[in-house]
């Protein structure tokens, strides 16, 4: 099949490295695909060897847009993120096969996030609603200083274009439920849940599993966006009410990170926690192998971070917040340890616990990587997708009412 998977741009965090790995997979199976980006520049830092590329950031209308996309002749828009609603009112309008993997909020929220303030988890669906409350300000533009009116009727519109799409694709139970409160149809929703980058590492054990901890520091590792959801300042301070011999390795870059790095400063950390910037894979899989616990700190509902699951693979358990879709692979006491307070209270009492009781670490790491052996493998991710683009992409199919694969989760 030729498929194309499309975003609005290939960035930093976790999906544009998904839909990367996703089409050198699938080219691997036989397919052919082209990865769309309505970007201009793909960051140096993004691995794009094997990967067909097609940018759409210089086409000046959708009309091109659409053009330049029918003209490569996929038998399947895979789309991953796109918010331009001309866009996705002439992909409708084509009558090509779509489906629809929902990595985020963004269609299905105007804060993108589902939060408010900070501690805030809303559990609303899109609606009139959110403007009583207040969620019609929004954030300035980029490079901009005023509140912005947020187009509430705008989003609800690009939500129910996509809940005209033959498939929704999410990656967590978590996520199943969100679509679900926002009326997508059970009948559209496929559970299917990601593959790490490094599940061939999950396939054999850990090569003379990780050391022991005694006589030296637990390491601590967290990767992530320097904002202020994924937590990296909440493990900053969490940390300063730690007792016991511990190191942090912080792989991040962001807004917040001049602001954690400052915090540790304050609370006289700097010493014990080393901040690097984005790294290549081969020298991520370094740190993965050599931690003892990776830290998940995301304090709002994570619709599912691949970090987690990446770590999993190489026996590093993972401590979380029990939040969003994280729960789905960090089972408290068998794949990791999941904190139920989400403060930086309740995340210290996290890695305390890790400290007081060392020897938890490697059967909890043991465990995490057959969880990402038989539940994140790239084979059967690959499975369940390319069994759905078959569907979507039969004309029989094409009809509104169409239904559950066969052997797909349903949420």
């Amino acid at each position: 099949m030729k498929i194309m998977l499309l975003v609005e741009e290939l960035g930093i965090g976790g999906l544009p490295n998904y839909v990367l790995d996703l089409a050198r997979a699938l080219n691997a199976q036989g397919d052919r695909t082209l990865v769309a980006h309505q970007g201009t520049q793909v960051p140096a830092h993004l691995d794009c060897a094997g990967v067909e590329l097609l940018g759409l950031g210089d086409v000046p209308s959708p009309d091109h847009a659409l053009a330049r996309i029918q003209a490569w002749g996929p038998d399947l828009v895979h789309v991953h993120l796109c918010s331009d609603s001309d866009l996705l009112a002439a992909l409708l309008d084509s009558g090509l096969a779509l489906m629809r993997s929902f990595h985020d909020y963004t269609s299905m929220c105007l804060r993108r996030g589902r939060r408010r303030f900070s501690g805030d988890r809303c559990q609303r669906p899109l609606g009139w609603s959110c403007a009583l409350n207040g969620c019609l300000i929004g954030p300035p533009q980029p490079g901009g200083r005023l509140p912005r009116l947020m187009d509430l009727a705008g989003k609800i519109n690009e939500r129910g274009m996509y809940q005209r799409f033959r498939a929704a694709v999410v990656g967590s139970q978590h996520m199943g439920r969100v679509l679900r409160i926002n009326g997508f149809s059970d009948q559209r929703i496929h559970v299917v849940p990601y593959f790490s980058r490094f599940d061939q590492q999950a396939q054999q054990p850990q090569p003379g599993g990780k050391p022991a901890l005694h006589g030296r520091p637990l390491q601590l590792l967290f990767a992530g966006q320097a904002v202020k959801g994924k937590g990296l300042e909440v493990l900053v301070r969490a940390l300063g009410e730690v007792t016991g011999d511990w190191r942090l390795v912080a792989l991040s870059s962001g807004p917040r990170l001049a602001s954690a790095q400052a915090l540790a400063e304050k609370l006289q950390l700097s010493a014990r926690i080393t901040f690097i910037d984005w790294l290549p894979p081969q020298e991520l899989a370094k740190h993965y192998r050599a931690a003892d616990l990776f830290v998940l700190p995301s304090v709002w509902d994570d619709p599912g971070p691949l970090v987690g699951i990446e770590a999993m693979a190489f026996e590093t358990p993972v401590l979380a917040f029990a939040v969003g879709g994280i729960a789905d692979y960090v089972r408290d006491g068998q794949t990791g340890l999941l904190v139920t307070d989400v403060s930086a209270k309740g995340l210290a009492a996290g890695v305390q616990r890790a400290l007081d009781a060392p020897e938890c670490l490697a059967p909890l790491g043991q465990a995490a990587r057959e969880w990402v052996k038989h539940h994140h493998s790239r084979d059967g991710h690959l499975r369940a997708l390319r069994q759905l683009y078959q569907q979507c992409a039969d004309p029989v199919h094409a009809h509104p009412s169409l239904g559950l694969i066969p052997g797909s989760l349903n949420v």
